[in-house]
């Protein structure tokens, strides 16, 4: 990444992704529409400051960048570092993910009538531009 990053890139995508969410569309038509605002943002690797990719050594965290003057979205960083995890988990609300940098392997997960898990599907590699 260079000496100073390219924050215009997230600026824009911050206004974009507003004027999205400013038409109230359906989630399934936000989800379309901000997607690839995302997959634009993360194709390009000279926004995101360094010492807000930084990794804990002993657990993933996560740097707040932009919260919606509305509350109406987030932008988060979220940085794990090699072997790192997060338990089974539901965000609950509509989300992207956008891989900046390194991998992630994601498993979906069902829960059958007794409440048990079990992995829905073969697992996702997430990369880079992803």
């Amino acid at each position: 990444m260079p000496a100073q990053p390219n924050l215009a890139r997230l600026r824009h995508f911050i206004g974009e992704l507003a004027a999205v969410i400013d038409t109230a569309p359906a989630e399934p038509a936000l989800l379309a529409q901000a997607r690839p605002l995302l997959a634009e943002l993360v194709r390009h690797d000279d926004w995101l400051p360094d010492d807000l990719a930084q990794p804990h050594p002993e657990r993933y965290q996560q740097f707040l960048l932009h919260a919606d003057s509305r509350q109406r979205f987030s932008v988060v960083s979220f940085v794990w570092g090699p072997g790192q995890r997060t338990p089974v988990h539901d965000h609950r609300v509509w989300g992207l993910i956008g891989m900046l940098r390194g991998a992630e392997d994601s498993q979906g997960f069902t829960r059958d009538a007794f409440g048990t898990l079990h992995s829905d599907g073969p697992p996702l590699r997430l990369r880079p531009g992803t």
